[in-house]
């Protein structure tokens, strides 16, 4: 089970790879949807190995990225927003 749960936190780091892509190379509304899904991902993902390695103390780490990225997504619009 152990080798699931990481060989699927494994494939989403993968699918990130375009969205980085994105990020660094499309203009600003396509760079704020990719930061948006690379946080997402990597929350996901965060989310995947602490349930990979049975650890439920890191559970706490995914949780409060959520919490923190969502906000951290709006300051960056909100910084931006003369040029979108």
């Amino acid at each position: 089970m152990v080798l699931g749960f990481a060989a699927a936190a494994v494939a989403m780091l993968i699918c990130m790879i375009p969205a980085g892509i994105v990020l660094a190379r499309g203009d600003l509304p396509e760079a704020v949807v990719a930061y948006e899904f690379i946080t997402a991902v990597a929350v996901m993902v965060l989310a995947l190995l602490a349930q990979a390695f049975q650890r439920s103390g890191l559970f706490e780490l995914p949780v409060l990225l959520a919490l923190l990225m969502f906000g951290s997504g709006l300051v960056f619009v909100r910084a931006m927003e003369r040029w979108l």
